[in-house]
């Protein structure tokens, strides 16, 4: 059952990953549809990040294909991948002399800029992948 959104002007979706190995690379993205009566997110800059432990740089990725698509991902589509093909992979790589550090991949699902409300977002699933 997806987590629902039912209005929010704040989103903010974190996880992390713990089965990292150093010297590999991770795609990450997340699974989502809209309800039909969903509304705002055609005017939300959407964003991912993603970082290798608490001290690692913050790698962001703006996902335009929400936006982009926002009329039709809402007319009852089947769940879609975001990023999406239009948008490229996300990917963030450990670094192989990583063996001693913090390795825990952390990563977000955001749009906290506009302060408009939004409503209607299904998450169905966040998901790592190795490349």
């Amino acid at each position: 059952m997806p987590a629902e959104l039912k209005m929010v002007s704040w989103l903010e979706v974190t996880g992390s990953f713990e089965k990292i190995e150093p010297g590999k690379t991770y795609q990450i993205g997340f699974k989502i549809s809209f309800k039909p009566d969903a509304t705002g997110w055609d005017k939300a800059p959407i964003c991912m990040s993603a970082k290798i432990g608490k001290k690692g740089k913050t790698m962001w990725k703006r996902i335009k294909s929400v936006q982009q698509n926002f009329g039709k991902l809402k007319v009852g589509s089947e769940p879609v991948n975001i990023p999406d093909e239009s948008d490229g992979r996300f990917e963030i790589s450990v670094s192989p002399t990583t063996l001693t550090q913090d390795t825990k991949l952390q990563f977000g699902l955001y749009e906290v800029w506009t302060g408009r409300w939004k409503t209607g977002l299904l998450i169905h699933e966040a998901f790592v992948h190795e490349v």
